[in-house]
């Protein structure tokens, strides 16, 4: 057998293993069978201790006589198709799959069909947009608006949060007495959740024939973060805890819109349904290609390829799809197919759904090649170097794309000082922003600084890259500083905890300010979903760190206009995979520069 981490034999879990085996009830196997399984069980207790609760079998590569003697441990170990997890992340599966059939088989009040494409027409008519084609939005639109549950997926720039905001308005539109308290919308991180926030007010002047009352209706409708939504609490489970939310105490809602859906884990997804009211609807937004939660996650993924395939087996769906199609504009049938997620692998055991796919990205009328580099990486696809190469040689004369294969470290150093020097000299006229005064030309001026956090960022594949990056930006800020000493005024700066009382979120991005320039600095400034910049004090701070660099994990969610994504050095690298890839390339709207080794992307595509 081959464990993915062979070290977890001697980081204690060994020992933890041979404890609880020696406990455990069942048929004693052969010796040397015992051996492995009490090896599969210390690689479990490890990936689980680092909040992954499950282990492919490719990767514990198991003898059969020992995946047989699994199945004798229904205590211990539970296998999941080609995974292998503990008893209590497969009860969650068990769970949240219970609910999506339970909803799906109950009988939802449908809105008439009629009605809905005439309400339709009139919030979002045909390609109000110039050159974008909002075909496959209109179809997602008269697919979800009532159904129990749905998921929404498209891959960047598609228009996910577009089309949600749309499809709220349609429903307050069906039912004038839905009213904006009555919407939960949440996502993973507070970032997230701002963004979702930005997007739904912004809608209210993008879409049509609005009326004044509906217009606010969109605009009072707050986001939050699905922590805060569940109502977490120190308490353990066994208490009740850790979320105050939970079947005896539902959410007060009659819709619960997740965006970012792809980043929530099976723990939090499992605690989500739990919590759900029993007549509320619940949309799932994300792109089922990025990167899976840092805990066992998946769901969204599964979701996309279970409920794709049994729509197609639905009749009962399949004739409420093809009453809205007739319905809807004469293009929308043809790009029915081409909306639909693709299924990479076959499920003999289908979860019933409604999945509705965006493929059309605005991002391609600006950008096209971001999105021929991520489709080249996308998972489940097998092209060649050759392929990802193609793309860089077109664009290597423009500044848009370049990839800097030789000296890469050295290279990206060089760079990123430049792309930090406009920051650096912006800097020096913030000091005036910490005052606490009511002058109006403060908060437009706050806004403009904080937009500059979107212009760039470096992503990197690793801690220690993000680390050695931190320590460069920092030092252009102030030439001195010694370990554990205040960050400098002007520093971008990421929190890395909740903290409730003060509204802040894990992922949450700010400016650190001081007095002046190349002091320490004395407050923060973040965004916030209502637009006003908000100050807080650095020494009410939760945990954070500099921000001129993040790991490409923390980056989901996030946007910016150029991004730098810094390789692993090692080409036989595990750490870099197609999801994270993926979701670096998408995080940009205009500009790439990627740093590392040919050999690190020919290693990748060969997975």
């Amino acid at each position: 057998m081959q464990l993915s981490n062979p070290q977890s034999l001697s980081d204690g879990f060994q020992e933890l293993a041979d404890s609880i085996w020696s406990q455990a009830a069942g048929p004693q196997p052969p010796e040397e069978n015992a051996s492995g399984i009490r090896e599969i069980l210390a690689e479990l207790l490890r990936k689980a201790a680092a909040g992954n609760g499950f282990v492919p079998l490719r990767d514990l590569q198991p003898s059969p006589s020992v995946l047989a003697e699994l199945t004798h441990y229904p205590h211990l170990f539970t296998l999941e198709g080609e995974f292998l997890m503990l008893p209590r992340y497969a009860h969650h599966c068990e769970v949240i799959r219970s609910f999506f059939t339970t909803r799906l088989e109950a009988r939802f009040p449908r809105f008439n069909h009629t009605l809905v494409a005439a309400h339709l027409d009139a919030l979002l008519p045909r390609q109000i947009l110039t050159g974008f084609d909002n075909a496959q939005q209109r179809l997602a639109i008269a697919l979800l608006v009532d159904a129990s549950v749905g998921v929404l997926t498209g891959g960047p720039g598609t228009g996910k949060t577009t089309t949600a905001a749309a499809l709220l308005a349609l429903r307050r539109r069906l039912d004038p007495t839905l009213s904006s308290d009555r919407i939960l919308v949440t996502a993973p991180t507070g970032k997230a959740a701002c963004r979702i926030a930005e997007a739904i007010t912004k809608s209210a002047s993008l879409l049509q024939d609005l009326t004044e009352v509906e217009k606010h209706f969109l605009r009072s409708i707050r986001a939050i973060t699905l922590h805060r939504a569940l109502e977490w609490g120190p308490l353990p489970p066994e208490k009740g805890g850790p979320f105050q939310r939970n079947a005896n105490s539902p959410l007060n809602a009659s819709i619960v819109l997740v965006d970012e859906a792809s980043m929530v884990d099976l723990s939090l997804m499992h605690a989500l349904v739990k919590a759900m009211p029993a007549h509320a609807s619940l949309y799932l937004l994300g792109d089922s290609d990025q990167l899976k939660s840092v805990d066992v996650g998946g769901i969204l993924s599964e979701l996309v390829q279970r409920a794709g395939l049994a729509r197609r087996l639905d009749a009962a769906r399949q004739g409420l799809l093809q009453a809205r199609l007739q319905l809807s504009a004469d293009e929308v049938q043809t790009h029915f197919e081409a909306g639909l997620p693709s299924l990479t692998s076959p499920q003999t055991d289908p979860l019933p759904g409604l999945v509705a796919g965006l493929k059309y990205s605005r991002r391609a009328m600006n950008a096209p090649w971001i999105l021929s580099l991520a489709d080249v990486v996308r998972p489940g696809t097998h092209q060649s170097l050759d392929s990802f190469l193609e793309i860089f040689q077109t664009k290597d004369n423009t500044h848009a794309l370049a990839w800097h294969r030789q000296n890469a470290e050295t290279a990206r150093k060089s760079f990123c000082a430049t792309q930090w020097k406009e920051w650096v000299e912006k800097s020096h006229a913030w000091t005036e922003l910490l005052q606490a005064s009511t002058d109006g030309d403060l908060l437009p001026k706050r806004s403009e600084a904080l937009a500059l956090l979107e212009k760039f960022q470096l992503l990197c594949s690793t801690n220690a890259q993000v680390n050695r990056a931190n320590n460069e930006g920092i030092a252009l800020l102030q030439k001195e500083r010694s370990s554990g000493s205040p960050l400098p005024h002007g520093c971008p700066i990421i929190i890395l905890s909740n903290q409730r009382s003060l509204g802040l979120s894990n992922g949450d991005v700010g400016i650190a300010l001081g007095s002046t320039h190349g002091e320490a600095s004395l407050v923060a400034l973040f965004p916030s979903a209502d637009g006003i910049p908000r100050l807080v004090p650095m020494a009410q701070l939760p945990a954070h760190q500099p921000a001129f660099a993040l790991t490409i994990h923390k980056s989901q969610g996030s946007e910016w206009q150029h991004i730098a994504i810094e390789l692993p050095s090692d080409p036989d690298s595990t750490i870099l995979t197609r999801n994270l890839l993926y979701t670096a390339i998408t995080r940009s709207s205009r500009a790439i520069d990627l740093f590392g080794p040919e050999s690190v992307i020919q290693h990748l595509l060969k997975t």
